[in-house]
């Protein structure tokens, strides 16, 4: 066991048992120090003493994300957030971006495809948004066609949600490709000695449907669990006043071409939403199996940026792994693996109207229609061990493999590469040269290594780097660099350095025959360098306040920029930017019936070349959350978030994106010896204009969609769920 870890078992059993005991900053010495070995037998293993330390501190202290192991999250050598099942729970959140976006330096914008959420730390964006690595469960997620978190997203339910774990800056050291500005990773709910089963049901605006039920039991040598959750929604009201099809019809005007856009009209936002999460845990493996069905996906404003009220999407998510957890091989050494599957799709419910009934001067009479689909998987297998016979230090190694695997690629279309009419209308173009996108696969390949050494009883250095070789595109190289220093009781000191990397995508690299974006096979790998200091520092057991601020220069960035037609884009290496900024939360209980959370973040991202600053990303983010307990059974919840100084990209014209503040407010109830539970949630209770900005697109030079992307107003939900 680490010395760390002997002084907090230490400190843990004193404080459970009355005793004092004397702690010496900056020096070995521990008053009673034969209780010491007294204390580690009582914890015979890692897990156990792991178990124990979460009693004393709270589940919400704790973090897997950082290191891969189990620590302090004030140790930790990352920026990192935990947010539980009760914080979720009493936030009154509806969905997982509901929760995201109360960490500080992420902000979860809409995509203009199907409002499909793009999460933007610090600043960085672009039009996929595929910086950010999101996992479930340890279980990598994005999509390797288009590098995002699919366009087909629909809603993220949450009663299933254990943990999430999110990491602010760079990981790319442990977790490879797409860790580039933060990682995600969601939990589902674990069978343990705390679990409780729950049924559940929610109704609200926008015609919104939510029953869920989570269960744990044993059986023999496993404890397993069952979470299952359906969310639907007609979607609400968001009125588009232009769109690409608006432009093209005023062009034409004179020709005495009658319109065709929906426009001035609502974007369509419905969807259907399915989870099904299985766990089982044993003492020797881990296996978890998901399942994430979506349907009736509306289109949002339109694939081309042109309202279509008819077309639906769809796509599904499976889910498997099985890990080892780590067993002694010997006194000094660790070793544990994981293998998992990931597949996913995009399927098409309803044809896809890129442009409306009678567009392009009504060469096309049943609208401009392109259904693009396809199918792909992810295997991932990897192996680590950790040794721990060197004094004051740990090793952890690990190598892996990975092969992404885009195929049944599928496309119907009633137009040709030169965007005219097809003789014969709807034709199902799938493995001909005139498909969207070639049917790929990759290889990769990596290792790494990380150690954690003990400089001095309050210094702690963390040190590694992880080499990845990729079949298509080459090698590359990512390390970390911390240093963790307990400066005083209360306060902990960080500074860290990493890089990361983001691969080209499959749809970055091979995309053609697309009316909207096209594809590039001489991109590079994105590349960012970041650096950090951070403090944690803990006033009282009542007050704690943590503090960060940041650099980061980013060199080959990907972006999608319009070609000369006007009509596509191409993916291209944009450049380089740089961005800084800091981000400081506080949370505050001067008593056990109040808790005051808030957050504070501000951003500055440069695009170097234009001199320019990169836009849309909001400069200023501010949250705050009270929570009272009113008394035993009843609790109020009270969020006002803000979202400030959002400027346009270079060579958007418009003026800079309004800031808006959102208040929410929620109630829950708590039946007197019952175990049925009722909540009220109000959603934007003061109905605030809400936009996320739309692309800078231009038809005959005007900006499709001038007014940005509305969204969801004032709603109101009510939820009865019920412990068994």
């Amino acid at each position: 066991m680490s010395p760390v870890k002997k002084l907090l078992n230490l400190c843990i059993v004193a404080a459970m048992s009355g005793q004092s005991y004397s702690v010496f900053a900056g020096s070995n010495y521990i008053g009673h120090e034969s209780s010491v070995e007294t204390i580690e037998e009582s914890f015979v293993d890692e897990e156990e003493f792991d178990d124990s330390l979460e009693d004393f501190y709270g589940d919400e202290d704790f973090i897997s994300l950082a290191t891969g192991s189990k620590q302090l999250i004030r140790k930790a050598p990352s920026v990192a957030s935990v947010i539980t099942a009760d914080d979720i729970r009493n936030m009154g959140a509806r969905n997982i971006v509901d929760v995201l976006d109360t960490v500080p330096g992420l902000h979860v914008s809409r995509s203009g495809q199907l409002m499909a959420p793009e999460f933007w730390f610090r600043g960085i964006s672009t039009t996929f948004t595929p910086q950010t690595l999101f996992m479930i469960n340890g279980v990598s997620t994005k999509s390797s066609m288009r590098g995002d978190n699919h366009v087909m997203w629909g809603k993220f339910p949450i009663h299933a949600i254990e943990r999430i774990e999110v990491i602010r800056g760079p990981g790319s050291a442990l977790y490879g490709a797409d860790a580039f500005s933060g990682v995600i990773n969601v939990i589902t709910k674990k069978s343990n000695t705390n679990s409780k089963n729950e049924v559940g049901a929610k109704i609200g605006s926008f015609s919104t449907r939510n029953v869920w039920a989570n269960n744990s039991f044993s059986a023999g040598n496993w404890n397993i669990s069952t979470n299952f959750e359906f969310l639907e929604s007609d979607g609400f009201d968001a009125k588009i006043t232009q769109d690409s099809q608006s432009i093209i019809d005023g062009a034409s005007a004179s020709l005495g071409v009658p319109p065709a856009s929906l426009a001035p009209g609502f974007m369509a936002t419905s969807f259907e939403s399915l989870d099904i999460w299985i766990s089982a845990n044993s003492d020797l493996f881990s296996i978890e199996l998901g399942v994430q069905d979506r349907g009736n996906l509306g289109q949002g404003p339109g694939g081309a940026e042109a309202i279509d009220t008819k077309g639906r999407g769809a796509s599904y998510k499976r889910i498997a792994s099985i890990g080892l957890k780590e067993q002694n091989i010997t006194d000094n050494l660790l070793f544990g693996g994981k293998a998992s599957y990931y597949g996913s799709s995009q399927e098409i419910e309803s044809d896809l109207l890129l442009f409306p009934q009678g567009a392009f001067f009504g060469s096309f009479p049943d609208g401009f229609i392109g259904n693009p689909g396809w199918e792909e998987e992810t295997t991932h297998v990897e192996i680590h061990s950790r040794f721990t016979g060197f004094e004051k230090v740990e090793i952890k190694f690990g190598t892996g493999y990975e092969r992404q695997n885009l195929y049944k690629v599928t496309e119907e279309k009633n137009f040709t590469s030169a965007f005219a009419p097809r003789p014969n209308g709807l034709e199902d173009v799938s493995d001909t040269d005139e498909v969207f996108i070639p049917e790929a696969d990759r290889e990769s390949h990596y290792v790494y290594l990380q150690g954690v050494a003990q400089l001095a009883p309050d210094w702690e250095l963390t040190a590694g780097a992880r080499y990845d070789d990729y079949s298509d595109f080459g090698s590359t190289v990512n390390p970390r660099l911390a240093l963790v220093w307990s400066t005083s009781h209360d306060l902990t000191s960080k500074i860290l350095y990493g890089r990361a990397f983001r691969a080209p995508s499959f749809a970055e690299l091979l995309t053609v025959n697309n009316p909207v974006a096209l594809g590039n096979k001489d991109l590079e790998p994105e590349t960012i360098d970041t650096i950090e200091v951070a403090f944690d520092y803990a006033y009282s057991p009542q007050l704690s306040i943590n503090f960060n601020i940041y650099r980061y220069k980013i060199d080959d960035l990907i972006t999608f920029l319009p070609d000369n037609n006007n009509i596509t884009s191409s993916a291209k290496n944009q450049g380089k930017r740089s961005g800084s900024g800091f981000e400081t939360s506080l949370v505050y209980s001067p008593n056990s019936d109040f808790t005051l959370h808030s957050n504070i973040a501000y951003a500055n991202a440069e695009d170097d070349l234009a001199n320019k600053d990169v836009g849309e990303y909001p400069g200023i983010q501010g949250y705050i959350r009270g929570e009272w307990s009113v008394s035993e059974y009843l609790k109020l919840n009270t969020q006002i978030s803000y979202i400030g100084d959002r400027k346009r990209v270079p060579g958007d014209y418009r003026k800079d994106i309004d800031n808006f503040t959102l208040v929410n407010l929620s109630s829950n109830y708590q039946f007197v010896n019952s175990g049925i539970r009722a909540e009220l949630i109000l959603t934007n209770i003061f109905d605030a204009d809400i936009r996320e900005p739309s692309s800078a697109t231009t038809t005959f030079e005007q900006i499709n969609i001038p007014n940005d992307l509305p969204q969801a107003g004032r709603g109101i939900y009510l939820e009865i769920s019920t412990l068994y």
